[in-house]
């Protein structure tokens, strides 16, 4: 059972490590990162505020298994389904224009998964 509600409003330490891990996850880039959608940002200073679970995964695909962490729990799921809607735009936008339109795509591709954005900020407050 929660002892907390979780908050989706800003903090000003939060807000502070949004802005740094929008600045990174931006750098080399002509095209905005997800993590700048306003839906992003508010999820992005709640688990700043208040850390989602890190979990244990597992895959295993005949006799290989791959272990990793990640975090988990319905605001990082919320910040992956931001991070897919805008790759199926741009997936989109790539399909009807052609070549044209497949740098935006290619960019979107190398920004981080939900876990890492959610991750990237806890980096940046331990490096303050």
């Amino acid at each position: 059972m929660a002892t907390q509600a979780h908050s989706i409003a800003p903090r000003a330490a939060a807000t502070t490590h949004r802005a740094i891990v929008s600045s990174a996850m931006t750098a080399g880039s002509s095209s905005a990162c997800w993590t700048a959608d306003p839906r992003a940002i508010k999820l992005l200073d709640s688990c700043a505020a208040l850390p989602p679970a890190l979990l244990e995964q597992r895959s295993r695909y005949g006799n290989a298994v791959d272990k990793w962490t990640a975090f988990a729990g319905y605001r990082v799921e919320a910040l992956e389904a931001i991070r897919m809607e805008l790759g199926d735009r741009l997936l989109q936008a790539h399909m009807q224009h052609g070549d044209a339109a497949y740098e935006p795509f290619r960019q979107w591709c190398d920004q981080p998964t939900a876990s890492d954005a959610v991750a990237a900020l806890f980096v940046s407050s331990t490096e303050h």
